[in-house]
């Protein structure tokens, strides 16, 4: 069964399926780590940047969005409008979540949004289906950290699956600073305050051999970012820096090919400030630490 749901092969509709922006694959979605539910942190006003809150008991995840593209083909007009109703039929009858089958995995999701269908040609109908799957299996193996010079908490980039193609973000720009409470009458009032929050945004090309392999490496980011406590960020020409994710990532640019399969990861990380003490970098990435000019700095105790 190429794509199935609640174990109805979409083929007996004429689904043909189609592909998404950027991908050679008829579904997106299915690889993104959702965002956290609740209060991710708190804003004190009078200090700079926020208190991540990043314990166990404070990390929670929402759902996520998934989309299938693809035709439904007939012999003519009132035949893709038959097969057409069909499948809506089916999808009217649903009373609970149900498996969105495909080769990429099974889901338990709900139609959440419109299901939008035009004619492309008397025997081709253009369809697409929107998916919401409220609870993703979101379970990774965390790789080895091998004390890399370059890479998450001491995991080099290579072993989560690619390679670092860009940091962007609040990297060397002072954050805005936070709202002032003043009152003035009869000229312009101002308060000195403390810079906010900085946001980085990264991006991760990731290659393997095969699907299964691609879906460890982005199972193992998932592990990473959903555990307690903040990470550790080592990139070239940047300093140490300690993050959390709070909103997720983005797979795309996604491609099946005979030989590999690849896709991007966009991640944006929110900044918690460096440790305080040189110990706490030391416990971290062993004797490796990355000065603001980017310059290494090898210790030993």
């Amino acid at each position: 069964m190429m794509y199935g749901l609640k174990n109805v092969s979409l083929t007996e509709f004429g689904f043909v399926p189609g592909i998404q922006d950027k991908s050679n694959l008829a579904l997106s979605g299915f690889l993104n780590m959702p965002s956290r539910l609740g209060k991710t942190f708190h804003d004190w006003a009078g200090e700079a940047g926020i208190e991540p809150y990043v314990s166990a008991d404070e990390i929670f995840f929402g759902g996520r969005d998934l989309m299938l593209s693809g035709f439904i083909q007939g012999i003519d007009r009132d035949d893709c409008e038959s097969k057409r109703r069909g499948l809506i039929a089916l999808i009217d009858g649903f009373t609970d979540l149900v498996p969105l089958e495909s080769k990429w995995g099974t889901f338990d999701v709900l139609v959440s949004g419109q299901i939008k269908a035009e004619f492309l040609h008397k025997t081709l109908l253009k369809l697409e289906i929107p998916f919401r799957e409220p609870q993703p299996d979101l379970s990774g193996v965390l790789p080895a950290g091998s004390s890399s010079e370059f890479g998450i908490d001491g995991i080099s980039f290579k072993d989560l699956g690619g390679y670092l193609l860009e940091l962007s973000g609040d990297r060397r720009t002072r954050p805005t600073p936070k709202a002032g409470q003043f009152t003035a009458y009869g000229k312009e009032g101002y308060q000195i305050t403390n810079p906010g929050v900085s946001e980085l945004e990264i991006k991760l090309f990731i290659k393997q051999p095969t699907y299964s392999e691609f879906k460890k490496k982005i199972q193992s980011l998932y592990k990473l970012f959903a555990s307690p406590g903040l990470r550790n960020l080592t990139a070239h020409n940047d300093k140490l820096r300690s993050f959390f994710v709070k909103d997720g990532f983005v797979v795309d640019t996604i491609y099946s090919r005979s030989d590999c399969f690849i896709g991007m990861v966009t991640c944006k990380l929110t900044e918690a400030g460096t440790p305080g003490n040189m110990q706490s970098l030391l416990d971290d990435l062993g004797y490796l630490v990355t000065d603001s000019d980017g310059n290494t700095i090898k210790i030993k105790l």
